[in-house]
């Protein structure tokens, strides 16, 4: 059995879009959903919190918990620290999605979940919310330029400009809800053979892109693409290299919300995709930066992943400087299916180091 417990904030309630959207999407994926409601709170935090808590407590006292496999936290604000309080004080094993938490949500030991949060929120301070996630290994998902309610100021935005970054807040909440699915930076002391144990390579081919007269065509080209031991340490070293010359390496992990040592720290969960983009501008005029790698276990393919994996490679290299991302493509139609939809076309200038190394890849950029 699932279910959801929602924690609103002091002013922000459920007919607000994070929460209203969030549990509109627990109801599509067949949550039970409990909506925690305050009364008369003081606007003060600091007076309002054990008013809040107290007041949660009344309203979750006949909820068995180990009747549910599947506990899902969904918090906002003042919401956020009273989750992770009732959490701990109660043992419950529950995956969170914490909006805009507070400093003090992270006093109470924060279990397991992705946390979003903007740069210009008055509430809480950015290098504080990036220390403390630091600390307890939660993703985080930091929106610049957005207040306490994830908005832009009204005067230097449109309507439009909200609706898309309530869009992609609820597209990785989805993926959070219903996969279990987040995304981090990975550093280079856990890049191991050990992080790749249960990502899945294997890729069957029947038809790839091959270049004839000028043009390219498809041809039947049967085979598997898998990695061997070896061609596991050759990625291990390559993306270890990235992350010590200053490029990002980027990985999206999947949590089975009824383990519960998984539920206590992300970090007990499996990789299931990862992106990697090198630092060194090269192409002259064409301001590129390499995505070096794009993969997405064949398990957890179909769900969005490659397609967040690559905006956030495409994110990263903008605000590196770059005007374009270069691929050396894999040329099987599906892999080239992908990259047309991510907006990637024929590059206007070839590394010829990637055409030496892999001749049946297709050279592509993307313009950032």
């Amino acid at each position: 059995m699932k279910i959801a417990i929602l924690f609103s904030g002091i002013g922000y309630n459920y007919d607000k879009p994070l929460l209203y959207y969030a549990g509109k999407i627990c109801s599509h994926y067949q949550y039970e959903s409990v909506r925690v409601a305050y009364s008369s709170l003081p606007k003060n935090i600091a007076e309002a919190f054990p008013d809040a808590y107290a007041q949660a407590e009344a309203y979750l006292e006949n909820i068995q918990w180990s009747e549910y496999d599947d506990i899902l936290f969904i918090s906002k604000s003042i919401g956020t620290a009273v989750a992770a309080a009732y959490a701990q004080n109660h043992k419950i094993a529950c995956r969170n999605i914490y909006y805009t938490p507070l400093a003090q949500t992270f006093d109470f030991a924060p279990q397991a979940g992705i946390v979003f949060h903007g740069t210009s929120d008055p509430w809480a301070e950015t290098a504080v919310i990036e220390e403390k996630c630091r600390q307890w290994r939660l993703p985080l998902h930091i929106i610049d330029n957005t207040n306490h309610s994830l908005e832009l100021c009204a005067n230097h935005c449109t309507v439009l400009q909200n609706i898309r970054i309530v869009e992609d807040v609820m597209k990785l909440s989805e993926q959070y809800i219903a996969h279990g699915i987040f995304y981090r930076t990975l550093q280079a002391d856990e890049i191991c053979r050990e992080l790749f144990r249960d990502f899945v390579r294997h890729q069957n081919v029947e038809k790839c892109l091959r270049k004839e007269n000028g043009a390219w065509v498809v041809q039947d080209a049967p085979f598997v693409d898998d990695w061997s031991e070896s061609d596991y340490q050759f990625l291990i070293d390559c993306l270890k290299n990235t992350l010590r010359t200053g490029g990002l390496v980027y990985g999206s992990f999947c949590a089975q919300p009824h383990t519960e040592d998984v539920c206590r720290r992300s970090g007990a969960c499996t990789l299931k995709g990862f992106v990697s983009v090198e630092s060194t501008l090269f192409g002259g005029a064409q301001g590129y930066l390499d995505l070096s790698s794009i993969h997405v276990s064949e398990d957890m393919r179909g769900k969005g992943i490659g397609k967040t994996l690559f905006h956030t490679a495409k994110d990263w290299a903008r605000k590196k400087g770059a005007k374009k991302l270069y691929i050396s493509s894999h040329s099987a139609i599906e892999t080239q299916a992908f990259y047309k939809a991510m907006g990637c076309v024929d590059a206007q200038v070839y590394d010829q180091h990637h055409v030496a190394q892999e001749p049946y890849d297709r050279q592509l950029e993307c313009l950032l």
